[in-house]
């Protein structure tokens, strides 16, 4: 008897771990960004505007615990190429890791889902990138907003997660995660702190800045996000580019399969990157390997979209 009720137990723990059954995100306060509290002047909010007003724009989505400056030469490019450029420090990002760990993905994407209605209506043409977590945000601003008069003119997802660990799709990042709701009763974080970048050159890996370590609650959101965004992907009709490197060391690759057989985007394009590099191959717009060719992709395939033009890109559609 004492048996069967460790076992059954333990399979409850498990399941409990694994499916997020029951989780229950703490409803917090609408947050700002902290602009003037940021660690280096490269994590603060770039926005380029083109002095004489102009019809087309582009918001920039970072990712978890990234920074805007993943962003420093995809927006350059994009204001050069005619377009006024948008990305936002995400609240609790880029200052101190204290002011994120008790925040939530609810409340980030709170944020940018404001900012994106405050743009939306300010320009004929609009387009949404997301690298990482922001391309989840980016995915669940196709399935608010496609079918509304607010919605975007052109979706791109860099590296975008609809889940990280699932043995369905074969795809396991990290077996800790599913050990992450316990130990988040415990402790918000572990062995959080600044990561200010690296002295050694690595295709521009070295020039990465955000918060380091696991932050175990606010990671925690996210994961139970990302099953509602895998569930809505359907709802996404907007035109949809979707980049993923083969061997992504952060977000599995499988997810680029799972996003293509989900979504109904007209047109969806994807696009799988093949690097060599040694590092994550996780951000990709960092990289000077790539960078300039997904960005010569992706400004085609939103001046395509603009203009009812044929798109010129590699595309292997799943």
């Amino acid at each position: 008897m004492v048996y069967y009720i460790v076992v059954i137990v333990v399979l409850s723990f498990i399941v409990w771990n694994m499916t997020l059954i029951g989780y229950h995100e703490k409803i917090g306060q609408d947050l700002n960004t902290q602009e003037d509290d940021v660690f280096d002047p490269r994590c603060k909010s770039i926005q380029m505007i083109h002095e004489k007003g102009n019809d087309k724009a582009i918001l920039m989505i970072h990712g978890f615990p990234s920074t805007p400056y993943t962003y420093a030469y995809a927006a350059q490019r994009a204001f050069e190429a005619g377009y006024d450029v948008y990305v936002p420090l995400l609240p609790g990002f880029g200052t101190h890791p204290d002011n994120l760990e008790h925040t939530t993905y609810s409340q980030w994407y709170d944020y940018i889902a404001t900012f994106y209605r405050e743009l939306r209506f300010r320009y004929r043409f609009i387009a949404v990138v997301g690298t990482s977590m922001g391309g989840s945000m980016t995915l669940q601003l196709g399935e608010t907003y496609c079918a509304t008069d607010a919605n975007p003119d052109a979706l791109t997802t860099l590296a975008a997660p609809v889940f990280l660990n699932s043995i369905k799709d074969r795809a396991i990042q990290d077996w800790k995660m599913y050990v992450a709701r316990t130990v988040a009763l415990f402790t918000p974080s572990i062995g959080t702190g600044i990561h200010g970048g690296k002295e050694e050159e690595n295709d521009g890996d070295e020039l990465w800045i955000g918060y380091k370590g696991q932050f175990i609650r606010a990671g925690l959101s996210f994961l139970y996000a990302l099953k509602g965004i895998r569930k809505n992907l359907g709802a996404i009709t907007c035109p949809l580019l979707a980049i993923h490197d083969e061997n992504d060391a952060t977000v599995p690759y499988a997810n680029l399969h799972v996003i293509a057989k989900g979504v109904q985007a007209k047109p969806f394009i994807s696009k799988t990157v093949h690097m060599t590099s040694n590092h994550n191959r996780h951000v990709l717009l960092m990289y000077p390997s790539v960078q300039k060719e997904l960005m010569d992709d992706m400004l085609q395939f939103f001046e395509s979209i603009r203009t009812g033009t044929s798109y010129r890109g590699v595309i292997n559609n799943e």
